[in-house]
């Protein structure tokens, strides 16, 4: 391997760069965590209901694109998603931030 590769396809090559470039390692795993979290829908609200707002709950409106009018409403949690490139990595959020502060290595 020449160089650190431009895509981390799976954990050995995380691995593999955190011994032989752990600059650009620690870089993508940096990027990584800030990805963990996403915006979710978790439900479509009913007409009345006016959902629940907070630091990780939202709700959003789609809107008819001529009329403007409000077609529907779902709610939104702010919340790891099971689908980021870290998870499918085989890596948890505990062990990044370990690898990250020194006090681990991938497994």
């Amino acid at each position: 391997m020449k160089g650190a590769p431009k895509n981390y396809n799976t954990r050995f090559d995380v691995e593999y760069c955190l011994e032989h470039y752990p600059e650009e390692a620690k870089v993508f795993l940096t990027q990584k965590l800030t990805e963990v979290k996403q915006w979710q829908v978790t439900g479509k609200l009913e007409d009345g209901d006016t959902g629940k707002t907070s630091k990780t709950l939202k709700v959003v409106e789609v809107q008819d694109t001529i009329t403007k009018e409000v077609k529907e409403r779902y709610q939104h949690e702010y919340k790891d998603d099971p689908n980021c490139k870290l998870f499918k990595l085989g890596f948890t959020v505990k062990e990044a931030e370990d690898i990250l502060a020194g006090k681990g290595k991938g497994k």
